[in-house]
């Protein structure tokens, strides 16, 4: 399931990625990333998947971790342009029992 996600998000920034290939310049691989709300949005419709957390950090950058019913997970960190990528993905997603107390807050 993991290359499935990876082969459509990189089929979503192909077209970032194509004057490079034209150019037939080697360049190092990069994560693939697209605008947030259609990733967010393929993840949806493709996966199931729904944000069940996200974080901010001090430069700006938002994480956000989707979760599908069948255990499918993605990771994303989307930058302060709206611009998300991928950076990791996976199966056997197990959520933790509710805490009495959320010591996060």
């Amino acid at each position: 399931m993991t290359l499935i996600k990876v082969l459509m998000i990189a089929g979503l920034a192909g077209v970032a990625f194509a004057p490079r290939v034209l150019a037939q310049q080697p360049a190092p691989p990069e994560r693939p990333c697209a605008e947030r709300a259609h990733v967010a949005g393929k993840l949806r419709e493709t996966f199931g998947e729904r944000m069940v957390g996200s974080g901010l950090t001090e430069s700006g950058m938002l994480f956000e971790l989707y979760v599908g019913p069948a255990g499918t997970w993605t990771l994303l960190a989307t930058a302060p342009t709206g611009i998300s990528c991928l950076v990791g993905a996976g199966e056997s997603w197990e959520p933790l029992p509710a805490p009495d107390i959320f010591v996060a807050r």
